[in-house]
C-alpha cells in the first residue's frame, strides 16, 4: 500500500525536488483553511447533537450538518489544495529538468 499525499513535512520518502521548492503561502493558507473548516463543521455537528445525547432519538440534524459541511465546503477546499500541491510538484519537476 502506498503512502501518498501531504504528510505535513513528515514524509518517510525523501525527495529532493519537492524539498528544495519553498512552500507557497497560498498552499499554507488553503491547508490552514481546510483544517479550520473541518474543525468547525465537526464542532457544529457535535454541538447540534448534544441535546439528543440522553434521548432515544438519533440526531439527524447533526448528521446532515456534518455531511453537508464536508461535501459542500471541505471537499472543494480539499480539491483546491490538491490542485495547488500538484501544480507545485509540476513546477518543481520542471525546474529539475532545466537545471
Amino acid at each position: 500500500m502506498k503512502n501518498d499525499g501531504d504528510k505535513g513535512g513528515h514524509s518517510p520518502v525523501h525527495d529532493r525536488r519537492t524539498h528544495d521548492v519553498p512552500t507557497s503561502s497560498r498552499i499554507a493558507l488553503v491547508r490552514s483553511a481546510l483544517h479550520v473548516v473541518i474543525a468547525v463543521v465537526a464542532l457544529l455537528a457535535i454541538a447540534t447533537s448534544i441535546p439528543h445525547w440522553g434521548g432515544d432519538n438519533f440526531p439527524v440534524l447533526s448528521l446532515v450538518i456534518y455531511v453537508a459541511g464536508m461535501v459542500f465546503i471541505a471537499m472543494p477546499l480539499c480539491l483546491c489544495y490538491e490542485a495547488l500541491l500538484k501544480s507545485q510538484q509540476e513546477r518543481a519537476a520542471g525546474r529539475s529538468w532545466s537545471v
